[in-house]
């Protein structure tokens, strides 16, 4: 039975007939009520429903990235980052039947029409827990902004974990990531991306693939660098480097703040 809220024009909640009314993302909104459903438990059935619980826990994990990195995309497509991030990397999430299976290097975690930075190298930082990843700051000479935010985020694939950086500009050319202390000798995912003033991203790119251990010097790890042509300081001009500055980043989730309009 449905019941009616704010008066006889107003919006209802509950089934009525053949629908039912119910609030969605702050918006009143009606769908068909569910048809006699009949659960056969199928093999296809019990895998798909196992694929799409473990893809929505996985999801949830990277929830600091995919709140940044796909918020506008999902708004556009008027669904949630989570679903979102589900659609567009389908094909990357697989079920063996009792585990998911990702495809790590093929995974977005953000899109949209930003240039990109590469990344070039991962070097230990200054503490053994750190990791500074080096990128040049225009390697497509796009029209871009100096004060563009750079992320780097950083997947556990044993634990199912994730950390984001702080961002840091995109004319400072490096950015430090902390890592948890208890990855200690797992194999950890690397991907970055940019954020303009205006909230849009660019596509997210695979950095590298590496098995954390420690020493008294730091982080090691095997290190695949991306190919990208070097910085050319002729295309210098297409960038805008206003209010020049520094900003402190390290793990865990948040923005920090950067100037400027995008120069697209």
């Amino acid at each position: 039975m449905g019941k009616q809220l704010g008066g006889i024009n107003g919006p209802y909640q509950g089934k009525v007939g053949k629908v039912v009314g119910y609030q969605w993302r702050g918006q009143w909104v009606v769908r068909a009520a569910a048809e006699e459903f009949h659960d056969a438990k199928s093999e296809k059935q019990l895998e798909q429903r196992g694929r799409f619980k473990a893809s929505v826990a996985f999801a949830a994990r990277l929830r600091d990235i995919l709140q940044i990195g796909l918020k506008q995309s999902a708004q556009k497509a008027h669904k949630t980052e989570y679903n979102y991030f589900q659609m567009i990397n389908n094909s990357c999430l697989a079920w063996d039947g009792e585990n998911l299976v990702v495809d790590y290097p093929n995974l977005k975690l953000s899109e949209g029409p930003v240039a990109p930075v590469g990344f070039t190298h991962v070097e230990c930082g200054m503490t053994s827990d750190e990791l500074v990843i080096a990128f040049e700051k225009n390697p497509e000479h796009r029209n871009c902004n100096g004060n563009d935010k750079v992320f780097v985020a950083a997947v556990n694939a044993a634990h199912c974990e994730a950390v984001l950086s702080l961002p840091v500009y995109r004319r400072m050319g490096s950015i430090t990531l902390g890592l948890p202390t208890h990855w200690e000798g797992e194999e950890v995912h690397l991907y970055g991306f940019v954020q303009d003033n205006a909230g849009r991203c660019s596509e997210s790119v695979y950095i590298n693939f590496m098995g954390v251990t420690r020493s008294e010097k730091g982080v090691k790890g095997s290190e695949r660098t991306n190919e990208s042509d070097e910085y050319d300081e002729n295309h210098e001009n297409n960038e805008s480097y206003e209010n020049p500055g520094t900003e402190r980043n390290g793990a865990g989730g948040g923005g920090g703040k950067g100037g400027g309009d995008d120069g697209n």
